[in-house]
């Protein structure tokens, strides 16, 4: 069964892909063996197997027809950036897994202007419950590995990780500025039960690795552990496989997620 799934990845592979794994040869082994790509609907049902298709669409509704909110970010983003917000397609994935895992605590490690922190705390708030830490190293100047493929690659002048970020969320927002391997172990010390960790910072091997082994420790059983980026290195893939554990793929392959 294995090597027919394998089979039928390998022939879907177009020229350019190819050429792509070629000069990386470690995204073979992902092409070939990781999870493929799905919809949000297809990997929020292999995280949650019990969950109903009339909540999901409710809980969806909810995100999407909230004006008040997007309009909110995009007068910040506007003011600022003089743009209006561009989502990626896995940020509506990240709100319902947020709405649907009702957690008590999550943990961020990379913010910058504070898109995902927004659309987490607008889960929360929507599901009156549930607090947000975020962890930062302020990108006061272009960071390779982290913010140097960004549209914008440094921090407004002036501005703090997360400017945009609603004020009327912010209550249950608490911003950790710093290195996150200085910071993490102080959170989990705090926090010894985290129900959420999500990875956006440095997306070097070993930092990825890092926060991955480190955040996996503290979360209990039935946990999320989500991760951006998940095709910049093999972290992610080789630590779910490390774990035995089967992980999804969303908004175009490039978000990942695993249940504990």
């Amino acid at each position: 069964m294995r090597l027919k799934r394998i089979l039928a990845s390998a022939a879907e592979i177009s020229p350019v892909r190819a050429y792509q794994l070629l000069r990386q040869p470690w995204r073979v082994s992902m092409a070939l063996t990781g999870s493929p790509a799905q919809s949000d609907d297809e990997a929020l049902g292999c995280l949650f197997p019990d969950l109903r298709q009339e909540t999901l669409h409710v809980m969806r509704g909810d995100f999407n027809s909230n004006h008040a909110f997007f309009l909110e970010i995009n007068r910040k983003m506007v003011d600022v950036r003089r743009r209006r917000v561009r989502l990626d397609p896995w940020k509506e994935f990240l709100y319902l897994a947020i709405r649907i895992a009702h957690p008590r605590i999550v943990v961020e490690t990379g913010v910058f202007d504070g898109e995902s922190s927004a659309v987490i705390l607008q889960a929360l708030a929507d599901s009156g419950h549930g607090e947000l830490i975020s962890i930062d190293l302020p990108a006061l100047e272009t960071i390779a590995g982290s913010t140097h493929s960004m549209l914008e690659s440094c921090l407004p002048p002036g501005f703090q990780p997360g400017w945009v970020i609603p004020d009327r969320l912010r209550g249950r927002h608490r911003l950790e500025l710093g290195d996150s391997r200085e910071i993490l172990p102080k959170v989990f010390e705090r926090h010894p039960t985290v129900d959420i960790f999500f990875h956006d910072s440095l997306h070097t091997f070993e930092h990825q690795l890092y926060e991955y082994s480190t955040a996996w420790e503290y979360l209990p059983p039935g946990g999320l552990l989500l991760s951006d980026d998940i095709l910049w290195t093999s972290a992610f893939h080789r630590f779910c496989r490390a774990q035995r554990r089967s992980y999804v793929r969303v908004g175009n392959g490039v978000f990942g997620a695993v249940r504990k």
